[in-house]
């Protein structure tokens, strides 16, 4: 059933299209035939629904966070990243409101990483050069288009890309690293999110690197076997893991890494409390920090081996 349905909708959607734009069939039975459809996508769409908010309800039981509950719920019916480019925009519609209406602040086990990005630096430029544009484009349309929809339509998709640009920084705004009862969560906006448990993060750092790309984002560097999280091109702290981890991008997973070099605005707390959550979880868990060969009973002389992996690596 959940197959059938990520198959039988977009199926439903483009024959209703082609019928209807082909112009095979005459208007009586296009009519008919695209009646029939929408009341089969109907039905459909009421059956997936339900699974949407079955599943929906069971990962929000299970304590996952909402978009990422109704995420998990759409994928019944949708590719799982169809489903997170669909949530994409009203996610970063939700974090404008709240940051416009300044329902976004950080509380003490939340760390912010936006102080540097260069979205907050080019804000003034489009909020100053944006009307102008707007109004040049508007009359340019007017002047010379003879489509009197098209100089509306032009504003509306302007209007839509300032609101999208200003989304972007909503969302690093209301999204910051974020120390939880298990583990870091680690976010870039709505383009990155990962989770760490206490008990897999072997030092934490605070030290400024360049990224490898210019600009805010999540990138992977196989040569450093590392992940960036940067914020103006530059990251202020270093993880190094026990075991390799992934993150989400926007659209897929990145290659799992045991290094995550982090942009955060207060790299000296964020590292401190980071220190006394891992501690805490050792102390609570009673987790052996052995490396794994020495756990698995291997002989020493192979368990340095192991821990020299990480000697010719710097922070």
């Amino acid at each position: 059933m959940k197959r059938a349905l990520k198959v039988l909708v977009p199926l439903v959607v483009l024959t209703e299209a082609i019928l209807v734009w082909s112009g095979v069939m005459d208007l009586g039975g296009a009519v008919l035939v695209v009646a029939g459809l929408e009341a089969l996508l109907f039905l459909v769409g009421l059956g997936g629904l339900v699974l949407v908010v079955r599943r929906f309800r069971k990962e929000r039981r299970a304590g996952l966070e909402p978009w990422r509950a109704l995420e998990d719920g759409l994928s019944l019916m949708l590719p799982r990243t169809a489903a997170r480019f669909v949530l994409h925009e009203p996610r970063l519609f939700v974090y404008l409101f709240r940051w416009t209406f300044r329902r976004v602040k950080c509380v003490d086990d939340e760390f912010a990483y936006h102080r540097r990005s260069l979205l907050r630096a080019i804000m003034p430029v489009v909020i100053v050069t944006s009307p102008v544009e707007l109004l040049v484009v508007h009359l340019l349309a007017q002047a010379f288009s003879p489509w009197g929809w098209l100089k509306w339509a032009l504003l509306a998709l302007g209007v839509y890309a300032i609101l999208w640009v200003f989304g972007l920084y909503a969302s690093l705004v209301a999204l910051p690293h974020r120390l939880e009862e298990r583990g870091l969560r680690l976010r870039q906006g709505v383009f990155a999110e990962g989770f760490i448990p206490y008990a897999e993060i072997e030092d934490a750092v605070g030290t400024q690197r360049k990224a490898p790309n210019s600009g805010d984002g999540l990138s992977y560097v196989p040569e450093e076997d590392a992940l960036y999280l940067a914020t103006g091109g530059k990251t202020d702290a270093a993880l190094r893991l026990l075991a390799p981890r992934s993150m989400r991008g926007f659209l897929k997973e990145t290659e799992p890494a045991s290094r995550i070099h982090l942009a955060v605005d207060e790299p000296d707390r964020f590292v401190r409390e980071l220190r006394q959550r891992m501690e805490t979880s050792i102390s609570g868990s009673g987790v052996d920090r052995a490396p794994p060969s020495a756990r698995s009973g291997q002989h020493p002389k192979h368990a340095t081996r192991h821990h020299s992996r990480f000697a010719k690596y710097r922070f």
